[in-house]
């Protein structure tokens, strides 16, 4: 009875299906800087709103931060959610840090084609 089918659920650790993408502009590179301009919104600082710079975790609720911006707050408690932070807690993000300097690189790459016109990579 192929009409008696129950709704297919999605589970947790599936991922979402993929927003339909919008250019931000016209050209090749379209797409990707649509795409770049996502990550890069996901790798803001939740106090200062800048791409993340030399990002840390705090421990007790794994909110991240820049090291400046929440260097304040360390032996006191969280700017977003306001579990305690301590300091032996706070773990330095080098994955994260390492995924920044990439998408930098990657604008950078995407700036210079739009520029010239030309495809060139390293």
């Amino acid at each position: 009875m192929p009409g008696n089918r129950q709704p297919r659920v999605r589970c947790g650790n599936e991922p979402r299906p993929a927003p339909a993408m919008e250019p931000a502009g016209r050209g090749a590179w379209a797409h990707s800087r649509a795409a770049l301009g996502r990550l890069e919104n996901l790798l803001r600082c939740s106090r200062c709103a800048n791409i993340l710079k030399e990002p840390v975790c705090l421990g007790g609720c794994e909110h991240i931060f820049c090291s400046d911006c929440v260097s304040d707050c360390l032996g006191t408690r969280c700017p977003v959610c306001h579990t305690p932070a301590w300091i032996q807690d706070v773990k330095i993000n080098r994955q994260l840090d390492n995924m920044i300097q990439l998408c930098s690189k990657l604008r950078n790459l995407i700036h210079d084609s739009k520029l010239s016109g030309r495809h060139t990579f390293c």
